[in-house]
C-alpha cells in the first residue's frame, strides 16, 4: 500500500474515483428542472460534508486544525451559494447576506491550507514572496477585468464591484498555497486531490466572476457544475487521508528556485507589467496604484534574490564552522586550533605556551553513567575553561578528554594558568543523573618553534604528569627533554610510517602438525626504519596502542592481507579453505563499527568469513565488556573465526573461554618451547587441550622450532603448529612461492576448524 493511501472506499484507483465523479457532473448537467438540480447538489453536499467530518474525526490527521477546516470551508461555502439566489434583488445589506457566509469559508480554507504546507515544510519566507507576487498580479488583473467594468454598470455599489474582484483574489491565494502544498509534499494523495478540488473551485469563481460583469449576481444552475466537482473531489481527498497513527512520509529536499516557483514568478511579473503598460485610458491616481503595484512586484523579487544569496553566505558560514569545530562543546577542532595559535604566535614580542589538558578518570565516568553523561561533563569542562583562560587566550579540542589552551606571557603566566585549571577541574559537577568528578593532568610547554613540535612537547609533559600520579601539570624543559626526547622523535617517525602507509605486512604459515602441509597463513606487521633498519613489533606495537594509530593500522593491515589473500586464490596458490589469520587489537575492539568494517572488506574482495580468523588477547576477554561481547557474536555471524592469541601469558583463565564465542586457543611460545624437555610445560599443555576438547575450541601452537617439539605437541593433540620449523614470516611475494613450492595449488590443502 502506497503511503498516504488509506483502506476501505478509498481503494479505488485515480481512474474509477475520476470517473465517478464525471458521473456525478453529468448526472448535475441532465436536462431535469432547477428544483431538482439543486436539490441533488444539496444532497451530495450534505452527504460530503458528513462524510469529511466522520473521516477526519475518527483519522485525525496531522497537524491539528487543517483538514478539519476544509469541512467548515464546504459547509460555509455551501451556505452562501444557498442564500445567493435569495438575497438576489434584496434591497441594501440583504443583497450581501451570502458574503460573509462564503468570506468566512475561504478564510478557513486559507488557514488549513497554510497549516498544511506548514507541517509539510512549505510556508518558508520564498514562498511567501512568490505568494504575495502572484496576488499582486492577481490584483492587478481582477482589478482591470473585473472590478473596474463592473463599476460602470449602472446602479452598481461599490461594496459590489469590490466583492466581485475580491472572490478571484482569494481564490489566487488558496490556488498559490495549494500548488505549495503539492510542490512540497506531492507524495502525499490526498493533497492531489484537494489540488483538484480547489482549482474547480478556481474554475466556478471565474465563471460567477465573468456573468458578474454583466450586471448578474446569480447564474443559471448549470454554472454550478465545477462546484458539483469540486465537492466530489473533496470527499476523495478526504477518503484519502492517512490512518491514524500511520507514519507521515519522508519531507522532499526544499528548492526555493524550481522551475515551478520561477514559472509563477516570471508569468507574474510579465503579466502586472503588460496589464500596467495598456492602461492608457486610466486616470493619473489609477495609473501611479498600478505602476505602483509593479514596483512593489520588482523589489519582492530582487528582496527574494538578496535574502537567498544571504542565505547561502549564512549556510557556508554554518558548514564552515561545523567544519573547523568540535560539534560538541563548540571549541575549534585540530586544525582550526592550529591556524589560529599560528597567526598570533608569529609575533615575536610575546612568548606563547601551549597546556595540553587531558581528563583524568573520564572512561570510568563514561562506563558508570553512560556516554550522555560523559558529554554533559566534556562540556562543562569546555564552558570552565572558557571561563578561566584570560583574554586572547585559544581553547581547543583535540579529541576525546583532550583539550588545549593557548596563552601569551612569560612562564608564570602559564604555570599559574595551569594551577588554576588544575583546582577548578577538579571541582564536582552537577549534572541531571549525578554528581561527577574528575582531575585533569596537563603538560605545559613554550611555542618556540612549530606548533607540531610543541604539541608534541606539551603531549609528552602531559603523560610524564600522569606517570607520576595525574591531577598535576609538568613544564616542558631541557631535563625532560633529554628524559623523552629519543620517545618523541620516535613516536613521531613512526606517525609519519603509519600516514605514509610504509608498515609492511608479513606472512607466517600455519601448519598440520601431522603432515606439515599450509592449512593457513598468519599476518604479522613490520616496520623498516630508514636509518635504524628492522624495529622490533615489541617496541612499535605498544607505541601504536598508546597514541591510538593502531585502529587506523589495524584497518590498513586487514585490507592489505585480503587483498593478498584475494590474489593467492585468483593465482591458484591457496583453496577456499585457506584460512588468514590478523590480529585485532583491543582498542579496535572498542569500535561498535568494527564488525561492519570486517564485514565490507569479506564483501569488496568476496572473501567468505569463514576464511578469516581474528586473534584478540586474553587482555580483552578479561574487560568482560558487553560492547566488546556483542561485537564478537557480531563477528561470528560473518562466520568470523575467533582465536585468542598468546594464551598462557596473561591471566590462564580457561573459565573465561566459556563467555566468549570464541573458536581457536593458540597456545604462547614460552609454554612450547620447553615442552620436549620440562614436565611442567608439557602438563599445561595437556590440561590446555583438554579444556579445549571440552569446549569444542581447535588447537594452535605459536614458535615451533624443533621436529621434537612438533612431537610432543601432535601426541598431546594440537592439531596446527607455527613457527621457524617450517616458515619464517616473509612478504607476499616471498610467502606466495612458499605456498607454490609447498603444493598450495594442488588440493592438497584441508580444512582448518574455526
Amino acid at each position: 500500500m502506497a503511503r498516504g493511501r488509506t483502506a476501505g472506499p478509498s481503494r479505488w484507483g485515480w481512474a474509477g474515483w475520476a470517473a465517478g465523479t464525471a458521473l456525478v457532473a453529468a448526472a448535475y448537467l441532465a436536462p431535469v428542472p432547477d428544483a431538482v438540480r439543486s436539490a441533488g447538489w444539496a444532497v451530495l453536499a450534505a452527504a460530503v460534508l458528513a462524510v469529511s467530518i466522520v473521516v477526519v474525526r475518527r483519522r485525525r490527521p496531522r497537524p491539528a486544525g487543517s483538514w478539519s477546516l476544509v469541512p467548515v470551508f464546504a459547509g460555509l461555502f455551501f451556505i452562501g451559494s444557498a442564500l445567493r439566489p435569495w438575497a438576489d434583488g434584496r434591497p441594501d445589506l440583504l443583497a450581501f447576506a451570502p458574503d460573509p457566509f462564503s468570506l468566512a469559508g475561504y478564510l478557513a480554507l486559507t488557514v488549513g491550507l497554510a497549516r498544511m504546507a506548514r507541517a509539510a515544510g512549505g510556508l518558508r519566507r520564498e514562498v511567501v514572496v512568490d505568494a504575495l507576487v502572484a496576488s499582486l498580479a492577481g490584483a492587478v488583473a481582477a482589478v482591470q477585468f473585473l472590478v473596474l467594468p463592473v463599476l460602470d454598470l449602472p446602479g452598481r455599489t461599490l461594496t459590489g464591484s469590490v466583492l466581485a474582484g475580491v472572490y478571484p483574489l482569494l481564490d489566487v491565494v488558496v490556488l498559490l498555497l495549494a500548488l505549495d502544498l503539492l510542490m512540497t509534499a506531492p507524495h502525499v494523495v490526498a493533497h492531489r486531490w484537494l489540488g483538484a478540488c480547489l482549482a474547480f473551485t478556481l474554475l466556478g469563481d471565474l465563471g460567477y466572476a465573468i456573468i458578474g460583469r454583466q450586471g448578474h449576481f446569480v447564474a443559471p444552475t448549470w454554472f454550478d457544475t465545477p462546484f458539483v466537482v469540486a465537492y466530489c473531489l473533496m470527499g476523495v481527498a478526504v477518503l484519502h487521508l492517512p490512518r491514524r497513527g500511520t507514519a507521515p512520509p519522508p519531507r522532499p529536499r526544499f528548492d526555493a528556485w524550481s522551475p515551478a516557483r520561477l514559472v509563477v514568478l516570471c508569468v507574474s511579473l510579465a503579466g502586472a507589467a503588460y496589464l500596467t503598460s495598456t492602461r492608457t485610458h486610466d486616470s493619473g491616481a489609477e495609473q501611479v496604484v498600478a505602476f505602483v503595484t509593479l514596483g512593489t512586484m520588482i523589489a519582492l523579487v530582487l528582496a527574494r534574490a538578496v535574502v537567498a544569496v544571504n542565505g547561502l553566505a549564512a549556510a557556508k558560514a554554518v558548514l564552515e564552522h561545523r567544519a573547523t569545530h568540535d560539534a560538541l562543546t563548540d571549541l575549534p577542532g585540530r586544525d582550526e586550533f592550529e591556524r589560529r595559535v599560528q597567526a598570533w604566535a608569529v609575533d615575536p614580542g610575546h612568548r606563547g605556551w601551549l597546556l595540553f589538558v587531558d581528563l583524568d578518570g573520564f572512561k570510568l565516568v563514561n562506563d558508570s553513567h553512560g556516554h550522555g553523561v560523559g558529554d554533559e561533563l566534556l562540556c562543562e569542562v569546555a564552558d570552565r575553561l572558557r571561563r578561566l583562560a584570560p583574554p586572547g587566550a585559544v581553547i581547543g579540542r583535540l579529541a576525546g578528554d583532550e583539550f588545549v589552551v593557548a596563552v601569551r606571557g612569560e612562564q608564570a603566566t602559564a604555570v599559574g594558568l595551569a594551577r588554576e585549571l588544575l583546582g577548578n577541574l577538579r571541582t564536582p559537577v552537577r549534572l541531571p543523573v549525578a554528581e561527577v568528578a574528575v582531575s585533569a593532568s596537563l603538560g605545559v610547554a613554550e611555542l618556540t618553534g612549530s606548533f607540531g613540535v610543541a604539541l608534541r612537547e606539551a603531549d609528552a609533559a602531559m603523560y610524564r604528569a600522569k606517570a607520576q600520579g595525574r591531577n598535576q601539570f609538568v613544564l616542558w624543559d631541557e631535563s625532560l627533554r633529554l628524559a623523552v626526547g629519543d620517545e618523541v622523535e620516535f613516536e613521531l617517525d613512526l606517525r609519519s610510517a603509519v600516514a605514509e602507509q610504509t608498515l609492511q605486512v608479513h606472512y607466517q604459515a600455519i601448519v598440520s602438525l601431522a603432515t606439515g602441509v599450509p592449512r593457513g597463513v598468519e599476518s604479522l606487521l613490520r616496520w623498516i626504519h630508514p636509518l635504524h633498519g628492522p624495529i622490533s613489533p615489541v617496541q612499535f606495537v605498544p607505541v601504536l596502542e598508546e597514541t591510538g594509530l593502531i585502529v587506523e593500522v589495524g584497518r590498513q593491515v586487514l585490507d592489505t592481507a585480503l587483498a593478498d589473500l584475494r590474489s593467492w586464490r585468483d593465482h591458484g596458490l591457496v583453496t577456499d579453505d585457506f584460512v588468514l589469520s590478523v590480529n585485532v587489537s583491543p582498542r579496535q575492539l572498542l569500535d561498535p563499527y568494527f564488525a561492519d568494517t570486517v564485514g565490507e572488506l569479506l564483501r569488496a574482495y568476496h572473501v567468505q568469513g569463514r576464511s578469516l580468523m581474528l586473534e584478540i588477547t586474553e587482555s580483552s576477554m578479561l574487560q568482560q565488556d558487553r560492547q566488546t561481547i556483542d561485537l564478537l557474536h557480531r563477528l561470528r555471524a560473518l562466520d568470523v573465526g575467533l582465536a585468542v592469541d598468546d594464551f598462557g601469558t596473561g591471566y590462564s583463565a580457561l573459565s573465561y573461554l566459556r563467555n566468549f564465542p570464541v573458536t581457536r586457543v593458540k597456545i604462547d611460545r614460552s609454554f612450547v618451547s620447553g615442552v620436549d624437555r620440562n614436565v611442567g610445560d608439557e602438563a599445561v599443555l595437556r590440561a590446555v587441550v583438554a579444556v579445549s576438547d571440552a569446549l569444542t575450541l581447535a588447537v594452535t601452537a605459536e614458535g615451533v622450532e624443533t621436529e621434537e617439539q612438533r612431537e610432543v605437541l601432535h601426541r598431546l593433540g594440537v592439531g596446527h603448529g607455527q613457527g621457524w620449523l617450517w616458515h619464517r614470516a616473509e612478504p607476499a611475494p616471498a610467502t606466495a612461492e612458499y605456498l607454490a613450492a609447498a603444493g598450495a595449488a594442488q588440493g592438497r590443502l584441508k580444512s582448518y576448524p574455526q
